[in-house]
């Protein structure tokens, strides 16, 4: 690998991208599914595919604070960028005793290795 290589795959790994994410389904049984239009995972270097792990990608937050990509579940859909958090995985009730949920007022973000098309 040479410098010029080296350098466009530091450019490719640390270029900043950050999404707000929108509702699509939270009415789901299962998930709160948020989304992004016309947005998919990076494409990077061959050679460093199987070194970056596919969780390590990029990060999610709800309300600033980050959620574990065990809480959630990735899909491509429709040239769409889907995230499925797994309401199983969340607490029942929130800090006031009221069941926990996830709504339009929650800001969810990403950042990482994703890319408009």
């Amino acid at each position: 690998m040479n410098l010029v290589e080296l350098k466009n795959i530091l450019k490719e790994i640390n270029e900043p991208n950050e999404f707000t994410l929108e509702p699509l389904d939270l009415e789901h049984p299962l998930y709160w599914i948020f989304y992004i239009p016309r947005v998919r995972i990076k494409k990077i270097n061959s050679k460093l595919e199987n070194l970056r792990l596919p969780n390590a990608r990029f990060d999610t937050f709800i309300n600033g604070l980050f959620i574990r990509s065990e809480d959630f579940i990735i899909q491509n859909e429709e040239n769409n960028f889907v995230i499925k958090f797994i309401r199983d995985k969340f607490p029942t009730l929130d800090r006031f005793g009221n069941p926990y949920t996830i709504d339009e007022t929650d800001v969810v973000e990403i950042k990482g290795d994703l890319e408009e098309f």
